[in-house]
């Protein structure tokens, strides 16, 4: 007689630790849909009602969302898990926009082949160093250079939703990019100043002059150089534009600098990399002489990092009570 009734157990070949979590991150992310779902269809309850759910209602706690903070129960923060950590996480994203998300979410662990996973998309590779952390017989990831996260060639886990950028004020690309920006637009009211006699122009486009234009020749103005600019830098310059079509070259040049995603920039693109390293270079702390050498970059002997999910310098603080230099966290 079979003690167990005749049950079989799943072959490991299609039972591995990889495959064991993606149960449980579908599990994960199926109670927080429910529980997602269910927050707009509360029904009013009696007080005495109340009391005898609270406890159920205290456990109820969606693993892959939290409502933000001082937002009202209008936004929340959306968490793609695996193996009990969260792996990517969206700040700030406005309820009515949160389901798209969170479906996006089970299309893409759906997506994941336990068997044969494809590491070479970011967050699949996180996950599967995740599981590889516990479950040590899992073959070794290839050792390939990590790539980046680029919307179109990688399936995107939350369906193109994108939050708020909450880190606005500290985000060292938004400032770059907000500046050129700026600069563009004046370059534009700087080429319209052209149409009218030097002598009837504005002060200030006679004495300013654009960051991305210049005339090509001293003694005339039918022909412009139209530069790429960066904070302080030129990334590419064509020559020789005839003024008629200047516009169009600047109009094409906003469009690419307004269509650099603030996230998740395409670092594969030349010049989006590009204008990112001198981003980056560009906020190194410690380079005043009167800065702490504790807050230079770790490659020259301090603490401060550059975190590629906030796009700026993460740096730690001097604590005058305790007397000492506090390093800055990391992971979080």
């Amino acid at each position: 007689m079979d003690q167990f009734g005749r049950i079989k157990g799943k072959e490991k070949k299609t039972l591995s630790g990889f495959s064991i979590d993606k149960e449980e991150a579908l599990t994960e992310l199926a109670l927080s849909i429910k529980l997602f779902e269910r927050k707009d269809q509360k029904k009013k309850k009696s007080f005495l009602e109340s009391l005898q759910n609270k406890n159920k209602q205290d456990a109820d706690i969606a693993p892959n969302w939290d409502y933000m903070k001082n937002t009202n129960l209008e936004y929340i923060n959306i968490h793609l898990r695996w193996a009990n950590k969260n792996i990517k996480t969206i700040n700030g994203v406005p309820i009515k926009h949160a389901k798209v998300a969170l479906m996006g979410l089970k299309a893409f662990l759906n997506s994941i082949n336990p068997n044969k996973p494809n590491l070479e998309h970011p967050y699949i590779r996180d996950c599967y160093e995740e599981s590889k952390k516990i479950y040590k017989d899992l073959p070794k990831a290839p050792t390939e250079v990590r790539e980046y996260f680029t919307p179109g060639k990688h399936q995107d886990p939350f369906a193109g939703v994108r939050g708020e950028d909450i880190y606005k004020k500290f985000n060292d690309l938004r400032k770059d990019k907000l500046k050129t920006l700026e600069e563009l637009d004046y370059a534009f009211e700087f080429l319209d100043q052209l149409s009218t006699p030097k002598l009837k122009r504005e002060k200030k486009y006679l004495k300013r002059k654009p960051k991305n234009l210049s005339f090509t020749f001293k003694t005339s103005e039918k022909y412009l150089d139209i530069h790429f600019w960066w904070v302080g830098e030129i990334i590419s310059s064509i020559e020789n534009v005839e003024i008629g079509r200047a516009r169009l070259a600047l109009a094409s040049l906003k469009n690419f600098v307004s269509s650099i995603d603030l996230e998740a920039p395409n670092l594969e693109n030349e010049n989006v990399k590009k204008i990112y390293d001198i981003t980056k270079e560009r906020h190194k702390p410690g380079k005043n002489l009167n800065s702490r050498p504790e807050t230079r970059s770790e490659n020259e002997g301090g603490y401060s990092y550059w975190s590629y999910r906030t796009h700026r310098w993460v740096v730690g603080r001097y604590d005058k009570k305790l007397k000492q230099f506090l390093a800055p966290q990391k992971g979080l």
